[in-house]
């Protein structure tokens, strides 16, 4: 009995050195965006798969030449499972896989507030809310500077209707330190 639980306890750990050792994503990537004003943490927490958790501002605009015009600034947060699917093809290539650069498959949960904290144009809803699957694309420059964007179809959902839709997600912006070289 004490030698299968030796062998067993010597197994786990050589299965856990070698999936770490396997790993293709970030510990962590702090990361700051510039088009919708925020910032993300991206958490590696397999050999390619991550959790990117963000807060950020979303803006709205509404006006017209025979109408006043409304902005407002609207706080919001979301969570994403993401799945990279090209890392290993990457790697062969010899191209960078560093920052998480790579394609992905997400599952994107996102909660936004229909109440401005800065602006006058308040929505009919107290709030929105989006599950979407999404493909995605991410680079990271050496520098830090990334981009992404990311489509699918989803579920949008606000406290008068639910909708089927298709969401588009473009960012820019920095990765602040804990880069891979």
């Amino acid at each position: 009995m004490r030698k299968t639980v030796i062998f067993a306890v010597l197994l786990c750990s050589a299965i856990t050195l070698s999936s770490q050792n396997n790993k293709q994503v970030e510990a962590g990537l702090f990361k700051l965006n510039a088009l919708a004003p925020g910032m993300s943490y991206e958490l590696g927490v397999g050999a390619i798969t991550t959790l990117n958790f963000e807060g950020f501002l979303g803006f709205a605009l509404n006006g017209g030449s025979d109408r006043e015009t409304n902005f407002g600034l609207y706080p919001g947060l979301g969570a994403e499972f993401r799945y990279f699917n090209n890392m290993e093809r990457r790697l062969r290539k010899g191209k960078n896989i560093s920052g998480n650069s790579g394609n992905y498959l997400g599952f994107l949960n996102q909660f936004q507030f229909g109440q401005p904290i800065i602006g006058d144009l308040e929505y009919a809803s107290d709030y929105y809310y989006n599950l979407v699957i999404v493909y995605g694309i991410q680079r990271t420059r050496p520098k830090g500077f990334y981009w992404g964007i990311s489509f699918g179809p989803g579920i949008f959902v606000n406290e008068f209707d639910t909708t089927p839709g298709i969401l588009i997600d473009v960012r820019l912006g920095w990765v602040i330190g804990g880069r891979k070289k």
